[in-house]
């Protein structure tokens, strides 16, 4: 009756959808209007198998963004027409479809995709596999393990949380670089994994690192891993073999980090917030006296970390948009140490032409400036004048008024209670007057499209534009010590342009010929280039500048001792690959991969390399009846083979042009006359198996592995008589790493309200070194006995790969000792043992090696009620590490605690007789960066707590704003169960190859505990 003023009628369809018409005769024609579907209110919960709740389910209606997400109690309400069909959807569960109609009520229960059979992981260039049909290893973490305790670099999470990966933390504190090795040290050059995001790999160049015990004027560059938000990342899969990384060619040598990033769902917008504040402290370094340690503590300041994060997504059936910006704010525990970082993430996801067209956009752009990052070894380093300050000079915070004017010269000179020297100067004077500022920038741009030809047929192709922008600044104000400086000063400027582009098209196959046999099956070509401009500027200590303190490149001096390079180098890889998945009735899976690569930077004559991979998987649980208690069981083998080429300037490289002095006189090393380098060459084995018992409540994944590196190509020494130079490179070598990896996980306990998953991690590799010379006989080639990785220079510590040894092996000057274990004098003077010079290089003995036997990960996660209880024990047992910071301080000062303490040592002369020394005789003989480090060699073993989160999730009204708040009190690195080394033996002072197993002036590891705040609405 309302509708007849205005002449419409209607009438209910049976679809409850109300129609209305125009009376016949009011307009030309009649027309039908659908006003809109009736709406009605519908309610439920959303439980998993065992009637938990799950919290932040997302309930949408299909082809809408009208959505909801569950409560803490797993309910929901939302309003939907009778005859839609809800997507119900969780991480880590089966998405469900169910139909409303007409119901007011409807309860689901979501099934957890734990099966092997069917749950999906991201392998090599992005393909999706089944995990049942992986012929090798792969572990995959989610994106709730990374972000729990969240850390500056994300890949820092990953320690202790995957077998077979060994996680070691720079030196240089805040913003600072990660040495990740999988499956041991595989060559003499690069050792670190490819890093792959979201299937395209990712430039990752590291600007420097330090490679002497001096350190050097820069220290640690950091890398661009640091630069990734940890919310922004939706899995991290590790491919830790040949087999693997295989489909990457040259570039996954070492292994594959494959890093998903998160993207916007179906369904209602949403917004995160997190914000992790931690507060850190120096809690592992040496053990020094009273008097000290209070200096020592007086130096150092609390460290403050303060991450935040926002994401916005959400989206349509066909279209949906994930963006994020995140801050980072720290404060280190050096004095005037601070890092600022901002990134922004912007990801659109779409289909078009009925599904046909898939186009997936991506921008991270990332910009991180840190001040007086921490410089490890002995130059340019605070920590050695904090730490050697002796009791009788006051108090070292006496001389945080670090300068006084200088009336002579007109300017502030340094302050200090005695001279400098070039090691030790006043360490408030090294963080005000001699700053530095890393500046560091990344810009990742991809475009990814795919058409569906047919059901089994389907293109992709990707491109990506990768920028990395590297600044480094250091100004060194004039009365630095003239070793570091010159009278006027010093500056030292860098700058670094690296950019890659990446483009491949690949066909995805996927064809079931029967209902037995099946093909996955991919084709494809890519192309990688990569260009780097390096700018470098030093004034130097001999060049030095015109006019005090006037840091700018027009003020060097014009002569040839100071640096000004400017270079250009390049490197293109093109590759064409294929692989293959052939499964016969879920039961058996055969995969086939082959590669060949043409890098720019091989001769003409060798610069095409091939590389297969070959895999057979068993599903035993298909083939047999196993019974009722095994869930799930496969077997696994795989072989495979991989090529490595060489930098843009190894093989051919340019003579340096000196500025204002035409070219240098050193001539950089060359191939050896008359060869041809060959890529390096690494054939890998595996074997493994994989179990889950009691409905998936026990499983174990346990696998062995031998990796072969060959055709190892380094500097040989030579005549510079025959050759013209006093080293020649040279295809040598050959490294071995087998191994063993298990992960045992379970769910001991598991009721309506308490639940408690376990996980455990075992690795253990051994390292051989089985050549460094094949026999090559010519003229002017010196055989070598050993190839240098840590030099010694004028100090006493070394590291060398020597033929039958292993990566890491640790060299140090030792004492030589009576049948007793007393040390030997002569006079006042320690002796150089002389009994085992077949363990003897470059004039050090072997003392150890820095790689651990094996190393035990254990992660638990306890729910009850709204809480939650998260915690990770990480050990490493065996290997060994050698502490120069005691050395160098002992032989500095008497501020150790031993010293102090003044026992006694029981020491022999020459003819035999027994005295004692006190402590402060003994190592003061004995320490010194040149004195006998083998007296400061620890055991590396050492279990930490290494993670905590206790959370609680709160309840929320139906009409909250908010749809899940959580809290969560964090820690890590919180103390140590056992550790013998008076430092941390998880840090390095250098990400590279040099510098494992020692401690020199490292900055103390930190304990940190904080707050994390979710929010999500």
């Amino acid at each position: 009756m309302l509708l007849t003023p205005i002449d419409f009628t209607y009438e209910f369809t049976a679809n409850n959808t109300i129609l209305l018409k125009k009376k016949a005769g009011t307009d030309d024609k009649p027309r039908v209007e659908v006003v809109r579907e009736m709406q009605q209110e519908v309610s439920g919960t959303v439980m998993d198998e065992q009637g938990l709740p799950l919290v932040g389910a997302n309930i949408v209606e299909k082809g809408t963004t009208n959505g909801t997400q569950t409560d803490f109690d797993g309910n929901f309400t939302l309003s939907a027409g009778p005859n839609v069909t809800l997507v119900i959807s969780y991480i880590g569960f089966r998405t469900q479809e169910v139909a409303v109609g007409g119901q007011s009520r409807i309860d689901v229960t979501l099934v957890e995709n734990t099966s092997q059979l069917n749950e999906v992981i991201v392998t090599a260039l992005g393909i999706q596999k089944t995990r049942s049909s992986l012929t090798y290893a792969a572990q995959d973490i989610n994106a709730e393990e990374l972000s729990r305790v969240k850390q500056s670099n994300p890949i820092n999470s990953l320690s202790g949380k995957v077998a077979g990966v060994a996680i070691t933390r720079s030196a240089s504190g805040v913003g600072g670089s990660v040495k990740v090795t999988l499956r041991g040290n595989n060559s003499f050059g690069n050792n670190q994994p490819l890093y792959v995001v979201d299937g395209i790999p990712l430039s990752n160049p590291t600007a420097s690192q330090p490679d002497s015990n001096f350190g050097s004027s820069r220290g640690d560059g950091g890398d661009v891993l640091s630069l990734i938000n940890p919310d922004d990342i939706e899995s991290l899969t590790v491919l830790k073999g040949a087999s693997a990384s295989a489909l990457y060619g040259n570039a996954g040598l070492n292994g594959v980090i494959l890093i998903t990033t998160k993207k916007g769902k179906e369904g209602t917008f949403k917004v995160d917030f997190s914000s992790n504040l931690t507060v850190e402290r120096a809690a592992y370094m040496l053990d020094l006296n009273d008097t000290a340690e209070d200096n020592a503590d007086d130096f150092f300041e609390s460290g403050l970390t303060n991450i935040n994060s926002l994401s916005i997504s959400g989206g349509t059936e066909k279209a949906q948009t994930y963006f994020s910006y995140s801050n980072s704010f720290a404060s280190g525990i050096l004095p005037e140490n601070d890092l600022k970082q901002h990134t922004i993430n912007l990801r659109e996801t779409a289909k078009f032409f009925d599904d046909v067209l898939a186009v997936n956009a991506g921008v991270m752009a990332s910009t991180q400036k840190i001040t007086n990052r921490a410089v490890p070894g002995l130059y340019f380093n605070p920590l050695v004048g904090a730490y050697g300050f002796p009791a009788d000079a006051g108090k070292l915070s006496d001389y945080a008024d670090f300068e006084e004017y200088n009336p002579d010269r007109n300017i502030q000179s340094q302050r200090w209670f005695r001279g400098t020297s070039d090691i030790e100067q006043n360490p408030y004077w090294i963080m005000h007057r001699n700053p530095s500022t890393d500046t560091n920038k990344k810009l990742l741009a991809s475009l990814n499209l795919s058409f569906k030809v047919t059901d089994w047929l389907s293109l992709q192709t990707r491109g990506t534009y990768d920028q990395s922008l590297m600044d480094f600044e250091r100004k060194v104000y004039a009365t630095t010590e003239a070793t570091l400086s010159h009278a006027n000063g010093r500056y030292i400027l860098n700058k670094q342009d690296v950019k890659q582009l990446y483009g491949d098209i690949i066909a995805n196959i996927d064809y079931n010929f029967t209902e037995a046999f099946s093909l996955n099956a991919n084709i494809g070509a890519s192309i990688r280039k990569s260009t780097t401009e390096v700018f470098n500027a030093d004034s130097g200590t001999q060049g030095g500048l015109q006019f005090a303190n006037v840091f700018a490149i027009q003020n060097f001096n014009a002569n040839p001792q100071v640096t000004l390079t400017q270079s250009s180098l390049s490197r293109r890889v093109n590759s064409v690959f294929a692989s293959a998945t052939l499964g016969y009735d879920e039961k058996i899976f055969v995969d086939l991969t082959a590669r060949n690569d043409w890098s720019s930077t091989l001769p003409p004559e060798n610069n095409s390399f091939f590389y297969p991979s070959f895999g057979v998987t068993g599903i035993l649980s298909e083939m047999f009846d196993l019974g009722n208690g095994i869930s799930f069981a496969k077997v696994r083998a795989s072989y495979a083979e991989v090529g490595n080429d060489f930098a843009p300037n190894q093989i051919n490289p340019a003579r340096e042009i000196v500025f204002g002095n035409g070219v240098s006189a050193t001539d950089p090393v060359r191939p050896f006359p008359g060869t041809i380098p060959e890529p390096e060459k690494q054939r890998s084995f595996e074997v493994g198996t994989e179990w889950r018992f009691f409905n998936n409540r026990l499983g174990i994944d346990i696998g062995y592995y031998n990796t072969n590196t060959v055709n190892q190509y380094f500097p040989f020494p030579t005549s510079v008589a025959i050759i013209g130079a006093a080293n020649a490179g040279l295809n040598s070598g050959e490294i071995v790493n087998s191994g063993v990896e298990a992960t045992v996980f379970a769910t001991p306990v598991q009721t309506d309200s308490f639940r408690w998953k376990t996980t455990l991690n075992f690795s253990a590799n051994d390292n051989e070194v089985k050549s460094i010379y094949d026999g090559t006989i010519a003229d002017g080639l010196i055989e070598p006995d050993f190839f240098t990785v840590s030099a010694k220079g004028v100090n006493t510590f070394g590291s060398y790969l020597v033929e039958g040894g292993s990566f890491g092996d640790i060299y140090a000057q030792v004492v030589k000792r009576d049948a007793q274990g007393r040390p030997v004098v002569d006079g006042d003077a320690l002796i150089i043992n002389d009994e085992n010079p077949e363990n003897v290089v470059d004039g050090l003995e072997k003392v150890g090696n820095a790689n651990p036997d094996f190393t035990l990960g254990w992660n638990n996660s306890f729910s009850y009620g709204n809480f939650s209880l998260d915690f990770l024990i990480d050990g490493k047992f065996g290997g060994e590490t050698v502490s120069m910071t005691e050395a160098v301080v002992e032989g500095l000062s008497n501020n150790t605690s031993r010293e102090t303490t003044n026992g006694s040592v029981e020491v022999v002369d020459l003819a035999g007789n027994v005295s004692t020394m006190t402590a402060q005789q003994y190592y003061g003989l004995a320490g010194g960066r040149n004195g006998f480090t083998g007296e400061y060699v620890y055991s590396a073993t050492n279990v930490r707590l290494a993670e905590v989160a206790l959370g609680y999730s709160f309840d929320l009204e139906e009409d909250s704003f908010f749809s899940n708040i959580s809290a969560s009190l964090i820690g890590s690195n919180l103390f140590f169960f056992y550790k013998d080394a008076p430092h941390d033996p998880n840090i390095s002072l250098s990400t590279g190859n040099a510098l494992q197993g020692v401690d020199i002036l490292g900055l103390p590891s930190t304990r940190s505990i904080g707050l994390n705040v979710k929010l999500t609405f």
